[in-house]
C-alpha cells in the first residue's frame, strides 16, 4: 500500500484512478450487509409494516439518505481529502478532532459487530455440515475474517480496483440466489397483494431506511477523493449503495415475514442454505468492514497527524477483533446507535456549508480557524435533538416527555438532519 492512501493531503486529479465501476463496486459491497438485513427485518418485526409499505418506505428512505451520502462523496471529489478533514471547514481544525474521535470509536465498534455476526453464521454452517461448534470455532472465525478485513484494507486503491469489481460480481450472484430462495415462498403473492398503508409507522420506516446511508457519510469522501470525475463520485456512490442496501432491506423484511427470522444466521438455519449463504455473509462482511477499518485509521490521523496509517489499519482491525471476542455486541449496540446521531447532524452541517460555498472545496485550503462556533452550535443542536428523539426507541426504559412522543411519530434521523442543516444555513 503506497501513495495518498497513507496521507490526508489532497489527491491531485492526475493521481486519481477510480471510475464509476470501481466507486459503484465499493458502495455496492458496502450495502450488502448484516446491518441492512437487521434494519429491513425491523420494518416488519418492530414497526409492524406489511410488505408493500416496507418496500415503499425502503425506497423513499434510500432516495433521501443516499442524497446526503453522495453529496459528501462529491465533496471528497472536489477537495481530494477525507471526510474528517472536510469537517474542518464546518467545525474548525480543532473542532474536527472531536468528530474524528467519535468516528474512530463507532468504526471500531461496528467492525466488532460485523465480525461477530459473520462468525455466528460460519459456526452455524460448520455445525450443520460437520458437527464442529463451540468457542474455538467461533473465535477462530472472528480472527480469520478480521485478518481478511485488515488485508483487504491494506491493499490500497490499486487493490480495491481489482478486488472490489470481482467481489461485487460475486456478491451480485449470491444476492440474486438468496433473493430467489426467499422469494420462492408461496406466500409472497399474498404478502404483495396487501394494501399499502401510509401512517406514522410508515414514516418511521422511511426514517429508518434513510438512517443507513446517512450513517456512511462520515467515510464517503475517504474513497471518493480517488475518483476521476464528479459524476463517478456522486452517481457511483448513489447507485451502488442504493441498489444493494435497498435489496437487503427488502430481503430482511421478507425473511422476517416468512420465517420470523430477523437476522441472516437464523435464515441460514431455517432454510438450510449452507455454504453459499455463509460465503455471502463472510464476503459481504469483508467488503463492508474494510471501509470501517481503513477509515478508522484515517480518522485517527486527523487527530494525531504523525501516526502511520498502515500500522493503525492493523491496530483498528485488532481492536475490532478483540472487542468482538470479549464483549457481547448486545451490550454496546445501543451506544453505536446513539453515536450515529453525531454524524447525522454533522452531515447536515457539512452539506449546508457545501451548498453555501462550493468554491471552498474546489480550491481546497486548510482552514486557519481552530474552532468554528457556528458549525459547532448547529452540530450540537442536531445531535441533542437526535438523542432526545431516539432515546426511547434505543433504550425502552427511558422516557423523555414530549420528545419521546414526537420521536415515535417522526423518527430521529430526518428531523435532526433537517434541523442541523437549516441551523448551519441560517447561522452562516
Amino acid at each position: 500500500m503506497a501513495g495518498y492512501e497513507l496521507d490526508l493531503k489532497p489527491v491531485p486529479r492526475g493521481e486519481r484512478s477510480l471510475g464509476f465501476p470501481e466507486v459503484f463496486s465499493i458502495w455496492f459491497g458496502a450495502g450488502i450487509s448484516i446491518a441492512e438485513f437487521w434494519a429491513g427485518a425491523m420494518l416488519v418485526g418492530v414497526l409492524g409494516l406489511n410488505l408493500p409499505s416496507a418496500i415503499l418506505a425502503t425506497i423513499l428512505g434510500h432516495l433521501l439518505g443516499n442524497t446526503i451520502l453522495a453529496a459528501v462523496s462529491l465533496m471528497g471529489y472536489y477537495s481530494g481529502v477525507p471526510t474528517m478533514v472536510l469537517s474542518r471547514i464546518s467545525l474548525g481544525s480543532r473542532g474536527s478532532i472531536a468528530a474524528s474521535i467519535a468516528n474512530y470509536l463507532q468504526l471500531v465498534g461496528w467492525t466488532a459487530v460485523m465480525l461477530v455476526v459473520a462468525a455466528r453464521a460460519s459456526e452455524t454452517v460448520l455445525a450443520e455440515a460437520s458437527g464442529l461448534k463451540g468457542w474455538m470455532v467461533y473465535s477462530s472465525s472472528i480472527m480469520l475474517i478480521g485478518l481478511a478485513v485488515v488485508a483487504w484494507a491494506l491493499t490500497g486503491v490499486k487493490g480495491w480496483r481489482r478486488v472490489e469489481l470481482a467481489s461485487a460480481a460475486a456478491l451480485a450472484v449470491l444476492s440474486a440466489w438468496l433473493t430467489a430462495v426467499v422469494a420462492s415462498s408461496r406466500d409472497l403473492p399474498r404478502l404483495l397483494a396487501e394494501p399499502l398503508v401510509i401512517d406514522e409507522r410508515f414514516w418511521l420506516g422511511v426514517d429508518l431506511a434513510a438512517a443507513m446511508p446517512v450513517s456512511w457519510a462520515p467515510v464517503a469522501a475517504d474513497y471518493s477523493r480517488f475518483s476521476r470525475s464528479g459524476l463517478a463520485a456522486f452517481w457511483g456512490t448513489y447507485v451502488g449503495y442504493f441498489a444493494s442496501s435497498s435489496l437487503f432491506y427488502i430481503i430482511g423484511a421478507l425473511s422476517n415475514l416468512l420465517v420470523n427470522q430477523p437476522d441472516p444466521v437464523g435464515v441460514i438455519a431455517v432454510y438450510g442454505l449452507g455454504v453459499p449463504a455463509m460465503l455471502l455473509v463472510v464476503l459481504s462482511t469483508t467488503t463492508t468492514t474494510f471501509l470501517d477499518v481503513y477509515s478508522a485509521a484515517i480518522s485517527l490521523k486527523n487527530t494525531l497527524p504523525r501516526i502511520d496509517i498502515r500500522k493503525h489499519i492493523v491496530v483498528a482491525g485488532v481492536l475490532g477483533i478483540g472487542v468482538g471476542l470479549v464483549f457481547p455486541v448486545e451490550s454496546y449496540e445501543w451506544f453505536l446507535l446513539l453515536i450515529g446521531g453525531v454524524f447525522t447532524s454533522l452531515s447536515g452541517v457539512m452539506v449546508a456549508d457545501f451548498l453555501r460555498n462550493r468554491l471552498a472545496y474546489v480550491e481546497w485550503r486548510d482552514p486557519v480557524v481552530h474552532v468554528e462556533t457556528r458549525g459547532l452550535v448547529a452540530w450540537v443542536a442536531g445531535t441533542v435533538l437526535y438523542i432526545l428523539l431516539s432515546a426511547s426507541s434505543i433504550l425502552p426504559e427511558v422516557e423523555i416527555p414530549l420528545f419521546s412522543d414526537i420521536g415515535a411519530i417522526t423518527g430521529s434521523t430526518l428531523p435532526s438532519l433537517a434541523v442541523s442543516t437549516l441551523l448551519a444555513l441560517i447561522l452562516g
